[in-house]
């Protein structure tokens, strides 16, 4: 799995009725768990970030090598105003710093250009870091959260001008938690505009030479449920989308999860474990290198936000046991040759399955895989391959057989043991392929001559074969074909496929044989 390194920005802060609840003391802040997600193949370090209060500390974006994050605890500088809907403090955004050991210290306000008198909400900053997008309470109307954008001051790196409200969405609805792409071309945000599958939805918007935004498209609904979905931000590489939802059958609240990036749509959402993912809300993940960040969670005191500092570990890649069976009989199928395609359509493996049917395949955590399976004489088989297929089985289906002429001999025989009249196994793909040809050309009927080797008398032959042709016929009837569409011909010794006198095992079991003929 490629984590790479995060530099566009993941943003905070879902509605005020989420956020703005009762305060309540965090638990074991100084602590440090470690978590393994079992099925997912991903150990997570986590750690207290050590900016954490009584309130709701909430994690955003970095910016000149500072990490902006909001917070309703009274700070320096910061004025502190109250919200009616919450009955809390108001959200204010701070800037801290980042110490060697990623931990964070020194909050201070970030910016009173941006502040305001109502509830600030979340932000991101263009590539250059010369342009932030961030959304504030509307205040004509408390429940709705508008998006806003401000220029760089470049006579004073401190201030920011040229604020101005950007009309993306309807006027009576949010937009929430924006995020630009690590390129710049794209702004991501949560918005429960009409159009979507309920809640909030994630869309993206093109961010325009001239400055402005484009039409939002909604991201789907690979990524998109009925309930609320926010939080979103890109990877650099543009390869993987992170978001937090409420849907995707999370394990409580906001669960953090991926979605691939292909050719500019979302693949199925994965979620990132339950060792990370708690009963309570998990929001604002974001990467500082390939493998730590940091995320919000209320874990420890549902209502009351914390931030904490991660680390990805990856196990060993996990095996994943693949067998290939025949549709109908549920028969294991040899040879079958197996492409293996990441999520994002490049080869990493080739091969075929073994006599059982198997073949083993390491998989990456939270990668999803595409398998091509083929055979000659069966339909192509398209699956979808993940971790959490420890074992997995995959079904082909037999191609529907055509008869061109009248009548048609190219069934494989079966073949008996030595003065047997069970039909083995092995020959229960070669029988079901018979029987689809009889249910797909339902005015055919079939001839069924039995055969033995030349081994003991030849009444007792002629009375084997009879009994190796009913035989067939119970498998092909047990299957739903009408005995009246089936004629035999027993024939015991009397037409050997090898006329030998002293025959070897080889010809001797060739010769103890069933053949088919099928008549238009």
């Amino acid at each position: 799995m490629n984590f790479s390194t995060i530099f566009s920005f993941f943003l905070l802060l879902g509605n005020v009725s989420l956020f703005a609840q009762e305060a309540t003391t965090s638990v074991n802040l100084n602590s440090e768990t470690s978590l393994t997600t079992k099925y997912l193949g991903i150990k997570f370090l986590l750690k207290d970030a050590g900016i954490n209060s009584e309130l709701n500390e909430i994690g955003g974006a970095f910016f000149k090598s500072k990490y902006i994050i909001l917070s309703n605890k009274k700070r320096r500088f910061a004025k502190e105003t109250f919200n009616q809907n919450s009955k809390q403090p108001n959200n204010n955004l701070y800037c801290v710093d980042i110490k060697e050991d990623e931990s964070l210290f020194f909050p201070v306000l970030f910016s009173k250009a941006l502040d305001s008198e109502n509830e600030e909400g979340s932000l991101t900053f263009s590539p250059d870091q010369n342009t932030v997008y961030y959304s504030k309470q509307n205040p004509n109307n408390s429940q709705v959260f508008s998006l806003y954008k401000a220029e760089l001051n470049e006579d004073d790196v401190k201030k920011w001008i040229n604020i101005t409200l950007l009309e993306v969405v309807p006027s009576n609805y949010s937009i929430e938690t924006p995020s630009v792409s690590s390129d710049g071309k794209h702004l991501f945000f949560a918005s429960n505009m009409p159009g979507g599958y309920g809640g909030f939805d994630l869309y993206q918007a093109a961010i325009l030479e001239n400055g402005k935004i484009g039409k939002p498209t909604n991201l789907g609904s690979r990524v998109n449920t009925s309930l609320d979905e926010k939080y979103p931000f890109l990877s650099s590489d543009n390869q993987y989308l992170y978001f937090s939802s409420k849907g995707h059958q999370s394990f409580g609240g906001f669960d953090i999860f991926r979605s691939p990036k292909v050719d500019n749509n979302f693949l199925q959402a994965i979620n990132l474990g339950s060792e990370l993912n708690s009963k309570g809300n998990e929001i604002a993940f974001i990467m500082s290198s390939p493998l730590k960040g940091y995320i919000t969670s209320d874990k420890n005191a549902i209502g009351n936000f914390d931030i904490f500092q991660f680390e990805m570990i990856k196990q060993n890649p996990a095996t994943v046991t693949v067998t290939v069976l025949e549709e109908l009989s549920t028969e294991k199928v040899p040879d079958a040759q197996i492409e293996v395609k990441n999520e994002f359509g490049a080869l990493v493996y080739k091969t075929i399955t073994d006599p059982n049917g198997e073949f083993n395949l390491e998989i990456d955590p939270l990668s999803v895989y595409t398998l091509l399976i083929t055979k000659e004489g069966f339909e192509d088989k398209i699956s979808l391959l993940t971790n959490n297929d420890k074992i997995k089985s995959i079904t082909l289906k037999k191609n529907t057989a055509i008869i061109p002429n009248d009548t048609i001999e190219d069934f494989k025989t079966i073949e008996f043991d030595f003065n047997k009249d069970i039909i083995k196994e092995e020959y229960f793909a070669s029988l079901d392929r018979i029987i689809a040809v009889l249910r797909d050309n339902d005015k055919t009927t079939m001839i069924i001559t039995a055969h033995t080797d030349n081994k003991g008398s030849s009444d007792y032959n002629k009375k084997l074969s009879v009994k190796r042709a009913k035989a067939t016929i119970n498998y092909l009837a047990g299957k739903g074909i009408s005995k009246k569409r089936i004629t035999f011909n027993a024939l015991g010794e009397s037409q050997p496929l090898e006329n030998c006198e002293e025959c070897t095992p080889e010809q001797d079991q060739r010769n103890r044989r069933v053949e088919f003929k099928i008549m238009k």
